[in-house]
């Protein structure tokens, strides 16, 4: 196994010594950036960069809200599968949302639920309502929405080892604040290969998000339902079984529809889930998946 570490000939191992995940060059890794890792992160990169995410679905949910179709298009121009972390599955398994095409088709009807349910307004919102986007998707958005600023986490990275890589002034679309667009800039990139290398913070990866529809279903919808209906002697797992079963991703857009407050608990129960499982991964647990300990 090849990694980052090896290429940059930094001559350690271990992500106790790394800021960022020592990525494996000859095979993607199989964590994600997680939004919500982002957003609870306390330092300045974190902080600046979750302005980016939330700038762009605020964008989102305001010009579907709005009908603006021209800018609805625009969102997905430059929303494409991205290698050059070397982040996810590698082989478009994770949905269909790995090309603008794929992107477009799955935010149709999403679109729909969003000027129909006025509390979707959260980047987790999306795994959560839309079919067939998980981790890979998602996390190859945040990583075009991030661009920029991944960009100069890398540089910053290469300066503080004092590493001397091959360098190229390259351009590249990334996600604009001011602009609340795509915009095109040109900045030094770090390469392998000849390709564009990115590393990534590795304090907002994990293998999987704690969020999505079960997650929604079985920690707050169910709960509400044993409320409503008496049901305190059946377990969350029964009343999901009973009540969104099958079609369970209908039943729940329909539940949401008539009861949007509790998707604003969900939001807030989310964050609590971070915080109680702990915000970050282990540099422990993170070596044993890079490293395949």
């Amino acid at each position: 196994m090849y990694h980052f570490s090896d290429y940059a000939k930094i001559g350690c191992k271990g992500h106790a010594n790394f800021d960022f995940v020592d990525i494996r060059l000859d095979k993607d890794n199989r964590v994600f950036i997680d939004p919500i890792l982002l957003e609870l992160a306390p330092d300045n990169w974190s902080r600046n960069a979750t302005k980016f995410v939330h700038s762009y679905f605020s964008s989102c949910y305001h010009f579907f809200r709005n009908d603006e179709m021209g800018k609805i298009s625009d969102l997905f121009a430059h929303a494409h599968e991205q290698n050059a972390t070397k982040l996810g599955y590698g082989n478009g398994r994770n949905g269909k949302g790995k090309t603008e095409k794929g992107l477009k088709e799955s935010w149709e009807s999403f679109g729909l639920l969003i000027c129909e349910i006025s509390t979707i307004n959260k980047a987790i919102d999306t795994p959560i309502f839309v079919k067939n986007f998980g981790e890979d998707c998602m996390s190859d958005l945040l990583t075009n929405i991030l661009h920029e600023p991944l960009n100069e986490f890398t540089a910053s990275q290469m300066k503080k080892y004092n590493l001397s890589l091959p360098t190229k002034s390259k351009k590249f679309w990334t996600w604009s604040i001011e602009e609340k667009t795509w915009i095109q800039v040109e900045r030094k990139s770090l390469l392998y290969e000849g390709k564009e290398l990115l590393l990534v913070p590795k304090w907002i990866v994990r293998p999987n998000y704690i969020y999505g529809i079960d997650h929604y279903l079985f920690s707050v919808i169910a709960r509400e339902i044993k409320k409503e209906k008496n049901l305190e002697d059946m377990s969350n797992k029964e009343v999901v079984s009973n009540y969104f079963k099958p079609a369970k991703h209908k039943k729940t857009i329909e539940y949401t529809k008539e009861h949007s407050n509790v998707l604003e608990e969900y939001h807030e129960h989310v964050i609590k889930c971070y915080k109680k499982k702990g915000n970050r991964i282990t540099d422990e647990k993170l070596d044993k998946i890079i490293y395949k300990k």
